[in-house]
């Protein structure tokens, strides 16, 4: 196919640096909005036209992911006269050429075997399973001599990108290359946007998403509670609404009572339900303890508003209406590293703000923050120590209180994840 029509490609020196390299595993660790996807759409699209008649994979973690990412982009940077066919559905590109560009999502590896590829493009590999790259896509490149581009925000150090990451950079290997770029170097965001977000993020999860830092995350999970975050000064405001953070269902029941002024967060109470307390239990002791009168904002956790857990077939948010309550929550579930981020930035952010602060009687809150750790080599909280429900409770009184950075809206709109 006679290079025509070609479409005019714009890349940032960083950018640059990466399609310019000649070797055939690529390595590319990167900010926020740094371009990722622009890149894998050029660099799926030079493979197409350098080698006629072989089939390239751009791959997500998921098939969701890899549509509204990638899909677009794919679909508008390459000219229709080089198209010659088109599958929304299994979101495939058939080049004039004899080539193809495909789409997948890693969630079902497996149908992804029994493939020959030239070429592929990992994109957020990091959160994808360790065997897609393993067991599937390697043997895959076997016969072609295919070459591979990974291209990932990080995901902490307990992963198997990381090991591979570490891999490249160990000793000079003939075959693979890596590169780090923060979100200011990719050229596509002002400075003064990144640094917006600093107050909207705690320290951690800010280095991890705009400056493609692997962070350790092991040992404690609140890494940003101190003892500055403890003050017997705090008390309820009566004047204002009652905020309860809520996790049900559980045992203990926990609910996390506080006020919002200022954009502060005062935790002055925390109600601890055992014995297979109900929610109706828990709307009762709201009541018994701040009276009928009180505007109460229950922020609980999502899956209350799908769950029936009485016997008159209500659900949880239900029965927390019923009860005078105003239900503030989400349709779907929140990611649970989504919750860390929001309690570590709720208590420290990235310029050294502290917004909450906890009246020494809520030892159950205290007592979680000072001992939740990670569970080995999972990046996510170990349930089994039983401090997780106070911790689960202040987490969606924290998602929904507080304005949080949503990193991929840089640029565009405002920073409110919901």
């Amino acid at each position: 196919m006679a290079v025509k029509n070609a479409p005019e490609i714009n890349l940032r020196y960083a950018q640059g640096q990466v399609f310019n390299s000649e070797k055939r595993f690529r390595i590319l660790v990167a900010g926020r909005r740094f371009g990722k996807s622009y890149l894998s759409c050029i660099e799926l699209l030079r493979g197409a036209i350098n080698r006629p008649g072989e089939v390239y994979f751009y791959c997500a973690p998921t098939y969701r992911m890899a549509k509204d990412i990638a899909w677009k982009e794919l679909k508008k940077l390459v000219p229709k006269v080089w198209v010659a066919a088109k599958n929304e559905t299994d979101l495939r590109l058939d080049l004039i050429n004899g080539s193809s560009i495909e789409l997948k999502g890693t969630e079902n590896a497996m149908a992804l075997r029994g493939r020959s590829l030239a070429g592929v493009v990992l994109d957020e590999a990091a959160f994808m399973d360790k065997d897609v790259w393993a067991e599937v896509i390697r043997p895959a490149l076997a016969d072609k001599q295919g070459w591979a581009l990974f291209i990932s925000t990080p995901d902490g150090t307990a992963s198997w990108f990381y090991d591979m990451w570490c891999f490249c950079g160990e000793t000079d290997r003939d075959d693979w290359i890596r590169w780090s770029f923060t979100t200011i170097q990719g050229g596509n965001v002002a400075e003064e946007e990144v640094e917006a977000a600093r107050s909207q993020l705690d320290e951690r999860t800010f280095r991890q998403e705009f400056e493609a830092s692997f962070e350790n995350l092991t040992g404690l999970v609140a890494v940003s509670f101190d003892d500055k975050n403890i003050d017997k000064e705090v008390q309820d405001l009566h004047m204002l609404p009652l905020l309860i953070g809520l996790d049900f269902n559980v045992d203990p029941m926990a609910g996390i009572c506080a006020v919002k002024h200022n954009d502060n967060l005062y935790v002055f109470d925390e109600i601890m339900l055992t014995g297979g307390a109900t929610t109706w239990d828990f709307a009762e002791e709201v009541t018994r303890r701040y009276g009928v009168e009180r505007r109460v904002i229950a922020c609980p956790d999502p899956t209350g508003n799908a769950r029936k857990t009485s016997g008159i077939g209500v659900t949880d948010h239900t029965i927390l209406r019923r009860n005078g309550f105003t239900v503030m929550s989400p349709k779907s579930p929140w990611k649970i590293r989504d919750k860390i981020t929001s309690v570590n930035t709720a208590l420290l952010d990235a310029n050294g703000e502290r917004r909450t602060f906890i009246h020494p009687r809520c030892k159950e809150l205290i007592k979680a923050l000072r001992t939740l750790t990670y569970a080995p080599n999972t990046g996510l909280p170990n349930k089994n120590l039983g401090v997780d429900h106070a911790f689960d409770a202040f987490g969606y009184l924290c998602l929904q209180q507080f304005n949080l950075a949503k990193p991929e809206t840089l640029g565009q709109t405002s920073f409110r994840i919901y």
